[in-house]
């Protein structure tokens, strides 16, 4: 079953705010929330965003599908994400696996076309950053709540929600908008100083 949902809010700025840290290894705060319980995969196999980018004063949009399943390779059990980004000429899919555990990123794979350019061929695992968040690049982060919202679903009934983000010693902010009803974040924001990375949750099955 497909679900849709329209965010009836505008998220406050978080590029002034300090809220835990992303990259140091200071202890987390007493009320933090880690980053891979905004997830739960047993309950989403496939989910899609519109990611939003702006930099420079321009704006780029794409779409963002991911689908996730359970593989068993050489014993072990991997996370297998397909990862589809289209639009904002791109066409590339992503074939990510993960250690269903640890979530550390043993593989990448890259097929597809961005402008003229086309791919495919294994990648760099470290290229996991260069996607939008889709619950292993933040993984063991400790998020702290910001504030509680209201959302609106597609249906006119409303959701509470609760906004968590994190800052690292140089500015760059990362926040979630999660609802504890839906398996996967209702809404991600990215910010540096030189971009800002928005991606709403669009469906979920």
């Amino acid at each position: 079953m497909k679900h849709a949902y329209a965010l009836a809010f505008a998220l406050i700025i978080l590029a002034a705010l300090t809220f835990g840290c992303v990259s140091s290894a200071q202890p987390s705060p007493n009320n933090a929330t880690y980053g891979y319980k905004f997830y739960d995969f047993n309950k989403a196999h496939s989910w899609t965003y519109n990611v939003t980018m702006s930099a420079g004063g321009v704006n780029s949009t794409w779409d963002m599908m991911v689908s996730q399943k359970n593989e068993t390779v050489n014993g072990s059990i991997l996370r297998h994400f397909i990862v589809e980004t289209t639009g904002n000429g791109m066409n590339i899919t992503y074939d990510v696996w993960s250690n269903a555990s640890t979530y550390q990123v043993t593989r990448m794979h890259a097929k597809g076309s961005t402008g003229d350019f086309y791919q495919d061929t294994d990648t760099s695992t470290l290229q996991i950053y260069t996607l939008p968040d889709f619950g292993l690049t933040y993984y063991y982060v400790p998020f702290s709540p910001v504030k509680q919202v209201t959302v609106i679903e597609q249906n006119g009934n409303t959701a509470p929600a609760t906004l968590y983000a994190a800052t690292d010693n140089k500015g760059f902010t990362v926040a979630y908008l999660v609802n504890p009803d839906v398996p996967v974040p209702l809404k991600i924001e990215a910010i540096d100083k030189n971009y800002k990375v928005t991606s709403m949750l669009t469906q979920f099955q």
